[in-house]
């Protein structure tokens, strides 16, 4: 579909020797393909780059290439349907998704029925109704969108490798503000997953400290979903980022991106650090009120009754000499 739109019809038409669609059109984000012709040409994608299939070499039809596109998501009419209108323009926070995605797959092509692949799908979708829209991000979609962002990917095209070539402008707008932003980009993405802030330019991030959640009365268990509150800890995050460039352990200095790659990346854990005995009804959270810990210090500080406060942990670990 993207060489199709590359070339547009009738230059793709005459590179494979089909003729145009006289009853089946393909619909796909609001624009019209000619189904032979584009699964014809699709065979000539697959791993070990066979000839794409001649017109006459396969027969179209409900039968063979309608049933397979519809088993991928796709869909056919004379004129387009209600449905292929309303799937509108990839927006920033649905690209954002996927990029992070294309990350933590190294680049590579996971395949449509990839669990993440699909999950990414049903959320992009959980995400469109939240806001009252439509979209329908199939799990081929999504895989698309990922091999666009390879096409921008120099660990890829420096090799000699390709992706798609259908990176729209706002896929190249965000791979150049995340380009070599790992912990940036998963911050933002965390914040989308968890429908708070989708967008963490500096300006918003100056505003972080604005953020307040409100609690009532705090019991230990209230304490400790204060602490996964995801809009606080993901605003925390980013405020740490944009502070120190890293998200590192407050009291010892760990840092899970750097001890454990990719896996690690945009993980730590965040402490609420006011005591729940001095919090009453009326009180409000703001990310000041957020340490960030790894595990083994969080597990530290409420191991036992007094918790430790932030600085005290501090002294503990710069007191024992293997630290």
């Amino acid at each position: 579909m993207a060489e199709f739109d590359a070339l547009g019809r009738d230059a793709f038409l005459d590179k494979y020797g089909f003729g145009p669609a006289k009853k089946y059109t393909l619909w796909y984000e609001g624009r019209p393909y000619d189904s032979k012709a584009i699964v014809g040409a699709a065979f000539g994608y697959l791993p070990g780059k066979p000839k794409p299939l001649t017109s006459g070499e396969f027969t179209g039809g409900t039968a063979t290439v309608v049933s397979l596109l519809e088993r991928l998501g796709f869909g056919f009419a004379d004129q387009p349907s209600k449905k292929a209108q309303a799937n509108p323009p990839w927006t920033r926070e649905q690209a954002l998704l996927v990029l992070d995605l294309y990350h933590r797959h190294g680049g590579r092509d996971p395949g449509a029925d990839h669990p993440d692949v699909v999950e990414m799908s049903a959320l992009l979708r959980q995400l469109a109704s939240d806001a009252g829209t439509e979209t329908f991000r199939n799990p081929n979609g999504v895989k698309m969108k990922m091999m666009n962002f390879r096409s921008l990917d120099p660990a890829w095209t420096s090799k000699g490798g390709a992706g798609l070539k259908g990176a729209s402008k706002l896929d190249r707008a965000l791979w150049d503000e995340f380009y070599g932003k790992r912990q940036d980009l998963a911050v933002a993405v965390e914040a989308i997953r968890q429908s708070a802030l989708a967008t963490m330019s500096g300006d918003e991030l100056d505003e972080v400290l604005g953020y307040k959640a409100k609690e009532g009365k705090v019991s230990y268990r209230y304490h400790r979903t204060l602490e996964r509150d995801p809009k606080v800890v993901a605003l925390r995050k980013a405020s740490a980022l944009k502070q120190h460039g890293t998200l590192a352990c407050e009291a010892c200095g760990f840092d899970f991106q750097a001890i454990y790659g990719e896996r690690g990346t945009g993980y730590i854990e965040a402490h609420h650090t006011n005591p729940v005995h001095a919090m009453v009804e009326g009180d409000e959270t703001t990310v000041d009120d957020l340490a960030l810990l790894c595990s083994n210090c969080h597990r530290m500080v409420h191991t036992a009754k007094p918790w430790l406060t932030l600085e005290q942990l501090r002294e503990l670990v710069a007191s024992n000499p293997a630290g």
